[in-house]
């Protein structure tokens, strides 16, 4: 964990000039999304990381949305967009989250 806090105006976490800037001189390649509005924020988020030439991680079990029926919709929009998406007790997420640690 770390003190790094950023903060967003808009839908897509890439619009925080800090953010953006954070990442770039930190060389980070991979995110692992959690977050409120599935069909929102989450949406803007993962679409704009995948253009922008990241690996995307979707948390599954760690998104929610107003309406949750929509759920399911979205992890598969996700998913056509080029984001994997897993469950935070998925095995291969704790091993990679072993193997970033490491590096």
């Amino acid at each position: 964990m770390t003190n790094h806090v950023f903060t967003k105006y808009k839908g897509n976490a890439l619009t925080s000039a800090e953010f953006a800037d954070f990442i770039s001189k930190n060389e980070i390649g991979d995110f692992f999304i959690a977050g409120a509005d599935a069909v929102a924020c989450v949406k803007s988020t993962c679409c704009n990381l995948c253009k922008a030439g990241y690996a995307v991680t979707v948390l599954s079990d760690c998104i929610t949305s107003y309406d949750k029926r929509k759920i399911p919709e979205m992890l598969e929009y996700y998913k056509s967009q080029g984001s994997r998406i897993i469950a935070s007790n998925d095995r291969k997420f704790g091993i990679y989250s072993e193997l970033s640690a490491i590096s």
